[in-house]
């Protein structure tokens, strides 16, 4: 490839680009000759007491108080939806959002998310693949090709009927997992679920907990899995 692949970030619950920028710092600067990493934040403020400690919150509520201390989320969670509700909280809007992005600064080679942005990138990544998963959303008219591969650290299916479908063929395309075997918040098996939706998931298991890898082997698996891409 006589260019650098251009892969689009997708920050955790309760973070932004910002706060994604700097944790993926290392990687980030092992993947710099052959990738340029683009950072996005989610749409969504993201209060929930479960989710987020007082000060995030505190931030949230303040108008003068920077983005990068501001918590985002992909969806909302809410004491008042049933896990029997069809559509998770905002996640038309989050689409969109990422359609935008999609237009506007890409294509994009591959996608990179973390916790829930990571399930939100396996989602985007199914229906870029297959347009006639969620057409109300991403039609079989919009431009932007399927990503050539997806990375997708320590993240989960969501428990909603709207997204059991999308993972209800396996996942063409091909995907490395990063899987913290010390991960309190997913766990282990939550997160082998979402590599089995993926055909021939590449695993890369680490010693951490709810993180992104940033150890020598980790990062020398990570780079020899993009490289097949380049």
């Amino acid at each position: 490839m006589d260019r650098k692949l251009r892969i689009l970030c997708l920050h955790g619950m309760a973070q932004n680009e910002v706060i994604f920028r700097k944790k993926t710092a290392v990687i980030r600067k092992k993947l710099d000759k052959m990738a340029d990493l683009v950072y996005i934040t989610a749409p969504h403020l993201s209060v929930h007491p479960e989710h987020t400690s007082e000060a995030l919150r505190e931030a949230a509520a303040d108008p003068t108080a920077p983005e990068e201390l501001k918590p985002f989320g992909w969806w909302a969670y809410s004491d008042f939806q049933s896990p029997d509700d069809e559509h998770l909280t905002g996640f038309k809007e989050s689409i969109e959002a990422v359609k935008d992005v999609l237009i506007k600064q890409g294509p994009f080679d591959a996608v990179f998310g973390f916790s829930q942005g990571a399930s939100f990138a396996s989602m985007l990544t199914a229906v870029l693949e297959n347009r006639t998963l969620l057409p109300e959303f991403i039609s079989p008219e919009f431009e932007h090709p399927p990503f050539k591969f997806a990375m997708v650290a320590a993240s989960f299916i969501p428990n909603r009927p709207s997204v059991a479908k999308l993972f209800a063929s396996k996942i063409k395309t091909p995907s490395i997992h990063m899987i913290g075997e010390k991960d309190t918040l997913i766990t282990p098996e939550q997160m082998m679920t979402l590599a089995n939706a993926f055909e021939d998931p590449v695993l890369l298991t680490h010693t951490g907990g709810h993180v992104v890898p940033s150890n020598a082997p980790s990062r020398n698996e990570i780079v020899a899995f993009v490289t097949k891409f380049t």
